[in-house]
C-alpha cells in the first residue's frame, strides 16, 4: 500500500469526512458518528463518513470512522483512493488529519498469511488537502506501519515465531547505524545467572534468549528509557498444563515482545533525538522432559530466590529477570513493560482498556493521558503493601503467585511481583493480555485478532515529550 499526499484529489474513488452540520443533502444520510453512506455521481464514487456532532469530535471518533471508510473501499474493490482531508475551518480537533491517516493504515489492514486466495489490495491512497505537514504525515504512516508488522507477528504460527526467530528480527534492526543489538542464547545466560528464563524455557526444543537493542539517537545524553516485551512465543502452561479453551491462542503471548519489536523498528526509521533500550525475554513454556517443575525454588539474575508455585505463571518470571538485567546493566531512568501477563486484567477491564501499574505517579499520568489521546487506553490499579506481603515464600524470598485465593487480585499481584526486581526505578507494568488479541469482530480500526496494541501508547509517549 502505497501513501502519498496532494493538493486535490486525483483518483474517481473518494473518502469525505461529514459533520451533522455540513452534510450534503441526502434524505437517507444523517452524519451520525460512525455512518457510512455510497453515492456514484459523474463517474466519481462518493463515499460520505459520519462524524456527528462538530463540537463533540474526538480523534478516536475520526479514527473509527476512517477506518470504516477505507473497509468500504475494500468491498467495493477499488485499488486507489482519495481521503479528504480536512482544512483548518472544518478540522473537529487539532490532529484530526493524523486521526485521520491512522484510521486509513490500521483499518486496512488484512492478513492474509496463510490464505491460498489472496483478499483484495488497496494499492494506492491519496490524502488531498492543501497546507498538509508531510513531515507528520510521515511520522503517522511509519509508526503505524510498525503496527502493522506487530500485528504480523502476533497473528503467524507459533511453530514459526521461536525465540531465535524475534532473536533474527532484531538482528534485522541491528543492520542500522544507529542501534546496538546483542543476543544472548541458553549458554550465555546461564554464565549470567539468568536462571529465572532458562527455567521457562527448558522444556523446549526452542530454547529461550534475552534480546537487547540499544537505540541511541542521542549520544550527547545519558538518559535513556528502558521498554521490556515478554516474549512468551507459546504458553502451554507447562507441567500446570492449560485446558482446552484457553490454550488455543497461546502463540499471542509473545505480543509485548512484538510490541517491543514494533517500536525498535519505527524509532531505527524516524530517527528522533532520544535513547530507547529495548529488552525482550523470549522462551518457549513448553511440556518436556527437561521442563521446570511446580515447587522447586529458582535464583533470580538480582538474587533474590522464586518458589514456583505455579508453572503457568511464567510470564513474570521471564519479565523478573530481563528488568533485573536492563536495571543493572544499563541503568535506564525509566522502565515500561508490555505483557499479556494475567487474564484477571481481562475480568478487570475488557479487551478496551490495558491494566496500568506503576510505582510512580507522574509517570502513570502521562501514560495515561498519552492513552487517552492516542486512543490505545490504559487504567491504573493499586499496589498496596497487602498486595506485594502476599508474595511472600516460606521457603523462598518470593512465591511466583500470591497466597490469596485463587484468582483474587491475579492482574494485581503478578505487577506486585515485578516490582521486586525494578530497584527502585521509575517503572510501569502495562497488562495487554485483554487487549493486544481481539477473539471478536473487527472494530473499527482494531482488527479480529491481533491489534498491535501498545506500539502507538509507547512511540507518543516518548515522541510528544522529544516534541519531534
Amino acid at each position: 500500500m502505497d501513501l502519498k499526499t496532494s493538493e486535490s484529489p486525483q483518483f474517481d474513488t473518494k473518502i469525505i469526512f461529514v459533520t451533522k452540520n455540513e452534510k450534503p443533502a441526502l434524505t437517507d444520510f444523517q452524519a451520525d458518528t460512525g455512518e457510512i453512506t455510497l453515492r456514484y455521481e459523474n463517474g466519481l464514487t462518493k463515499i460520505f463518513c459520519g462524524i456527528g456532532e462538530k463540537n463533540s469530535c474526538t480523534l478516536q471518533t475520526i479514527r473509527n470512522t476512517a477506518a470504516k471508510g477505507i473497509q468500504k473501499v475494500f468491498d467495493l474493490k477499488r485499488e486507489q483512493v482519495s481521503v479528504l482531508a480536512f482544512n483548518k475551518s472544518n478540522e473537529p480537533v487539532d490532529g484530526s488529519n493524523l486521526a485521520l491517516i491512522e484510521g486509513i493504515i490500521l483499518g486496512s489492514y488484512r492478513f492474509s498469511k496463510y490464505k491460498s486466495e489472496k483478499p483484495h489490495e488497496i494499492k494506492k491512497i491519496e490524502i488531498a488537502g492543501e497546507q498538509l505537514n508531510t513531515t507528520e504525515i510521515r511520522r503517522t504512516e511509519i509508526i503505524c506501519k510498525s503496527v502493522l508488522y506487530t500485528r504480523d507477528l502476533v497473528n503467524s504460527n507459533a511453530s514459526e515465531i521461536t525465540p531465535q526467530y524475534l532473536a533474527n528480527e532484531a538482528l534485522e534492526l541491528g543492520n542500522s547505524d544507529n542501534i546496538k543489538v546483542t543476543v544472548l542464547d541458553e549458554k550465555e545466560m546461564d554464565k549470567k545467572q539468568l536462571n529465572l528464563i532458562n527455567a521457562v524455557g527448558s522444556g523446549s526444543s526452542t530454547p529461550p534468549r534475552l534480546i537487547i537493542m540499544e537505540y541511541i539517537g542521542d549520544k550527547n545524553n545519558n538518559s535513556k528509557t528502558a521498554i521490556i516485551g515478554k516474549g512468551i512465543t507459546f504458553d502451554s502452561g507447562g507441567q500446570n498444563l492449560k485446558p482446552t479453551g484457553h490454550i488455543e491462542t497461546m502463540r499471542s503471548d509473545m505480543a509485548g515482545a512484538a510490541t517491543v519489536l514494533g517500536v525498535m523498528k519505527a524509532l531505527v526509521e524516524l530517527k528522533p533525538s532520544i535513547n530507547v533500550t529495548g529488552v525482550i525475554g523470549a522462551a518457549h513454556n513448553a511440556i518436556g522432559t527437561n521442563a521446570f517443575f511446580p515447587g522447586d525454588v529458582y535464583k533470580s539474575y538480582c538474587g533474590k530466590t522464586v518458589e514456583i508455585c505455579s508453572t503457568d505463571a511464567e510470564g513474570r518470571l521471564v519479565l523478573a529477570d530481563a528488568i533485573s538485567y536492563s536495571v543493572r546493566n544499563f541503568k535506564p531512568d525509566t522502565i515500561i513493560d508490555f505483557a499479556t501477563l494475567t487474564g484477571g486484567v481481562v475480568v478487570a477491564l475488557g479487551e478496551m482498556v490495558a491494566g496500568l501499574f506503576s510505582n510512580n505517579d507522574k509517570l502513570a499520568d502521562k501514560l495515561f493521558k498519552t492513552g487517552e489521546k492516542c486512543g490505545e487506553q490504559i487504567w491504573k490499579l493499586p499496589l498496596y503493601k497487602e498486595y506485594c506481603d502476599s508474595l511472600k515464600s516460606d521457603i523462598a524470598d518470593l512465591r511466583n503467585l500470591s497466597k490469596f485465593k485463587k484468582g483474587t487480585a491475579s492482574s494485581i499481584t503478578a505487577a506486585a511481583f515485578l516490582r521486586e526486581f525494578v530497584e527502585g526505578t521509575p517503572w510501569a507494568h502495562i497488562d495487554i493480555a485483554g487487549t493486544a488479541f481481539n477473539e471478536g469482530t473487527q472494530r473499527g480500526e482494531i482488527p479480529q485478532y491481533a491489534t498491535g496494541f501498545g506500539v502507538r501508547l509507547f512511540l507518543e509517549y516518548m515522541l510528544s515529550s522529544e516534541n519531534i
